[in-house]
């Protein structure tokens, strides 16, 4: 078998590589529009194979994720019709494996401290099994990252019974943060709620290619009004925390920042009465160890505690909060 490669010109405006098989009797053509080795057929078919389930608030300000007008260096959002664009490349862990992120990219964030353009994501590492079938390994749901209230998860794609397609995921109202489980949603800072949802009727999932070489007019990535560019450019599955998830039982879910979880704790307290403050984060020290590699049950089993362990959990989340800042108490911005 040989292998020809040229660069040519794709309707979307943007030049691709494409090989062409050559066997007895049969040419196969592949076009690689975004440079990452993988063909775009491909990643087509595992963007739509393993398309989540987002449930959305049917009260969220902005409705819907929206879509984006195409080769406008600034992101305009069009039309608030439920477009998911999606992200396909391969891992930089394990060969064979290939990382696909969905981005629900909104008009606006409604929270407390709202703005203008959100981009938010779940991702999945999937690989073949012996028998040549695609199945995930890993889901990610991302919630407030690269903030002090980052309560991004993963799991086991077995655990989640998502190998062979996507998980339901939990989007919060106004926040847009992703959970794989609605019982965890109110467990970051405080500030997301996940409640009368209904199933995201994807209209389409439209290929982003990559940060350095976007597909189908997607310029927009690049821009600095969000961090869409950043999220594009980094993996979510670190061999570190893959080998903490792997520890767990196959149906546990893990923060992906446990070192977050006690300051955390304080914030979402803040304000409150003691048994406010505690009730529903950390019931015991053992529990705020638990919580950071944690699962839904072992948090609601800690929110029932009461007494002195409730100021014992409180005392030692404010030292935790005090060592993580610098004895600072101003609770910060939220994505």
């Amino acid at each position: 078998m040989r292998l020809l490669c040229a660069s040519v010109l794709v309707l979307v405006g943007s030049v691709g590589s494409a090989c062409i098989s050559q066997t007895p009797g049969k040419t196969s053509l592949d076009i690689d529009t975004d440079h990452d080795g993988l063909a775009d057929s491909l990643e087509q078919s595992l963007l739509e194979q393993f398309q989540p389930r987002f449930l959305i608030s049917r009260t969220d300000c902005s409705s819907k994720p929206a879509e984006f007008t195409a080769f406008s260096k600034r992101p305009i959002a069009a039309d608030d019709n439920g477009t998911i664009y999606g992200q396909a490349f391969p891992s930089p862990g394990e060969t064979g494996q290939v990382e696909l992120h969905y981005y629900d990219l909104w008009r606006r964030d409604c929270g407390k401290a709202g703005h203008d353009l959100d981009a938010e994501h779940v991702s999945a590492l999937v690989a073949r099994d012996e028998e040549g079938t695609w199945k995930a390994r890993y889901w990610y749901a991302a919630a407030h990252e690269d903030t002090l209230c980052d309560a991004s998860q993963v799991a086991r794609a077995r655990g989640l019974d998502a190998e062979t397609h996507g998980p339901e995921v939990w989007i919060s109202a106004g926040k847009h943060a992703a959970f794989l489980s609605k019982t965890i949603c109110t467990h970051g800072c405080g500030a997301d709620r996940c409640g009368d949802d209904d199933a995201l009727d994807t209209q389409r999932i439209v290929n982003l290619g990559e940060s350095t070489s976007p597909m189908n007019g997607a310029i927009w990535t690049a821009s600095t009004r969000w961090p869409l560019k950043q999220k594009m450019s980094r993996s979510d599955f670190d061999p570190a925390l893959l080998t903490r998830v792997n520890a767990l039982s196959v149906d546990q879910i893990a923060w992906a920042n446990p070192g977050k979880r006690p300051a955390q704790a304080a914030i979402l307290g803040g304000g409150a009465a003691l048994g406010a403050a505690a009730t529903g984060v950390h019931a015991t020290d053992n529990a705020l160890d638990v919580a950071d590699t944690h699962t839904s049950g072992a948090l609601d089993t800690a929110s029932q505690k009461t007494g002195n362990a409730l100021a014992k959990s409180y005392r030692s989340v404010k030292k935790a909060l005090k060592a993580a800042t610098g004895a600072s108490t101003k609770a910060p911005q939220t994505e």
